[in-house]
């Protein structure tokens, strides 16, 4: 029994398998699918529980509202 040796991929061929990822098989401009209720209920929580922060460096990250008055 032979062992069977690996294959070797180019830089395209890696780059299509690993960064890329799949294929997109329906046609880019067609419209996708409506959101639900429930998802833009999530989507409203996640957005006015967060605030985009930018620090000295220029970095922006986002950090939990604290909605509590300062005392």
């Amino acid at each position: 029994m032979t062992r069977q040796r690996k294959e070797r991929l180019d830089a395209t061929a890696w780059l299509a398998r690993y960064l890329v990822g799949p294929a997109q098989v329906t046609d880019p401009r067609r419209a996708g699918r409506g959101t639900t209720d429930a998802e833009r209920a999530r989507e409203g929580e996640l957005r006015g529980g967060f605030e985009r922060v930018r620090d000295a460096s220029g970095r922006v990250y986002l950090v939990a509202r604290d909605d509590a008055p300062d005392a």
